[in-house]
């Protein structure tokens, strides 16, 4: 249900943003949040968990997030759908992500949870957002997006009776909770991150033309209000680590008191398994952007040509995952690594016109067999140094930060896609024309364009081309599939930078680890 929830927001994208009057960037925002305050409050729903009991604040949990989903459903504008997706689906799902992982490793002893139980938790996960990334389209267009939410709503009774019939004695403790470290927590990587995923929205300084009611407090200042939520969340951050040290030193328990976020292995490992997410989920979209662009397929037969990608990993995961490794861990993580280094080298190649599904196949698999290969260790190379009875609460922080990597793959590497095909399209058609423009008029085109881009149907924005004066359309084609190529290599560029990034960090990891960990997707 978690998975779902992330996974079908992208495909409700564009009826979503028009039927709110909003923007892309506000829903990527949104998803960003989600993710953080999930991640930031997972050490103090682990506390609350064992302080109550699993099953009591399962329950709690599980009320709130059906709150959350209704806030989502009749929400008449993009804040209250914020607060209901980020605030209370958000600090609700800290809780529905940690307590499975605990009923399995009291279910199911050592090995067989991590090579039967955590396999299950991570198929379920790919699993649920696959239907939410198919179902959601449809469901969208034909139905409302709101329907999409609502089908959750029949799944809220289904798992609360599943999960009080098991019957599994897991002890209480009374663990003190740092509640100003997380509120500080979550308003500092917030208002960072969010700050980071509006810059495409409202400009990285200069403000672009587009504001809104939220602009009203910078517009004296004549900047955006990115750089502004960057900067106050590197002060609360700032704050954050000021009230640690003092409790600290005053020998209270504070926000990392479990040690997971101080153990330099784990947020090396967690960095590198965000960065890799980042990679996947980012090249996977604007895939799914380029392909019916370029190729011309529909959005059912577009998720075919890029399936085998997901097939090949989830193969290369089962095959491997119950297996002991012959070689060292990370060396076989590293080889993940250069394996998907070459697959997106040969996906730039590929993406050159004549484009065919068949011709991007062998670089997908490739693609595939790498994020697969990678996925099998990094788990268990994050988890080197973590204690036992830190692992359920590391897990719970491990899965939202790939949450939040898989916002900002579609956030960072689509919107380069978005921005750059935009401005080499106006630039081509302006130069086509043979007409001189203005720098503005430039701009607001190339502006206009990615909203279109973003929110409208492929008929629709065909459409809008047709609109383009007659002396353009012998070559608008052209232009079109030109720009859109050129764009997918550079934003392929970039995925194929953050890689080699994420290989050179990989030489501080562990290289054998005492227990194998099941992935988790």
């Amino acid at each position: 249900m978690l998975s779902y929830t992330i996974g079908v927001v992208q495909p409700i994208m564009p009826p979503l943003v028009r039927g709110f009057d909003s923007t892309v960037g506000y829903v990527q925002s949104a998803l960003v949040l989600m993710s953080l305050v999930t991640a930031s409050f997972t050490p103090t729903a682990e506390n609350l968990s064992r302080r109550l009991g699993r099953k009591p604040a399962f329950t709690i949990a599980l009320g709130l997030f059906a709150l959350g989903l209704l806030v989502m459903i009749l929400s008449p504008n993009i804040g209250l759908f914020t607060v209901g997706l980020a605030a209370l689906t958000g600090v609700a799902a800290a809780v529905l992500v940690s307590t499975p992982v605990a009923l399995m490793n009291a279910l199911y002893p050592g090995d067989m949870a991590n090579k039967y139980a955590m396999v299950a938790l991570t198929i379920a996960g790919v699993a649920g957002a696959l239907v939410g990334s198919i179902s959601g389209g449809f469901m969208a267009y034909e139905l409302g997006w709101r329907w999409a939410f609502g089908l959750e709503l029949g799944l809220i009774p289904l798992i609360g009776l599943l999960v009080q019939s098991i019957d599994v004695p897991i002890p209480r403790q009374a663990l003190p909770i740092d509640w100003v470290g997380g509120l500080l927590s979550v308003a500092g990587f917030g208002l960072t991150l969010v700050g980071l995923s509006l810059t495409a929205e409202f400009g990285w300084w200069q403000p672009k033309d587009n504001t809104r009611a939220i602009d009203i407090v910078v517009i004296p200042f004549q900047i955006s209000i990115a750089p502004v939520l960057m900067a106050t969340g590197l002060i609360f951050i700032g704050l954050l680590l000021f009230w640690e040290r003092q409790r600290k030193q005053q020998g209270e328990a504070s926000l990392l008191r479990l040690g997971v976020f101080s153990r330099r292995i784990y947020i090396l490992g967690l960095a590198i398994a965000t960065l890799q997410t980042i990679i996947s989920v980012g090249v996977q979209f604007n895939l799914y952007q380029f392909i019916p662009a370029v190729v011309g397929l529909n959005s059912f037969r577009t998720s075919l040509a890029v399936m085998p990608l997901t097939i090949v990993q989830l193969a290369i995961l089962l095959l491997l995952v119950k297996r002991r490794p012959q070689f060292p861990p990370r060396s076989l993580l590293q080889m993940g690594i250069v394996v998907k280094a070459i697959g997106l080298a040969m996906l730039i190649v590929a993406v050159k016109p004549p484009v065919t599904p068949l011709g991007l196949l062998p670089a997908l698999m490739t693609l595939g067999a790498g994020t697969g290969l990678f996925g099998t260790y990094i788990t268990s190379l994050t988890f080197a140094d973590t204690r036992d009875e830190d692992r359920v609460e590391a897990r719970g922080v491990y899965r939202p930060f790939q949450n939040l990597g898989a916002s900002l793959g579609r956030g960072v590497l689509g919107t380069v896609l978005v921005v750059a095909a935009s401005t080499k399209i106006v630039h081509s058609i302006i130069a086509e024309l043979g007409e001189a423009v203005t720098p503005e008029v430039s701009r607001q085109a190339i502006r206009s364009l990615q909203v279109s881009i973003q929110t409208l149907r492929r008929s629709e924005r065909r459409a809008l081309f047709d609109q383009l004066p007659d002396s353009v359309q012998p070559v608008l084609d052209t232009i079109l599939q030109t720009a859109a190529t050129e764009a997918m290599q550079i934003t392929l560029g970039l995925a194929l930078g953050f890689c080699l990034l994420s290989l050179g960090l990989s030489f501080w990891l562990p290289k054998t680890v005492k227990k194998i960990e099941a992935p988790i997707e």
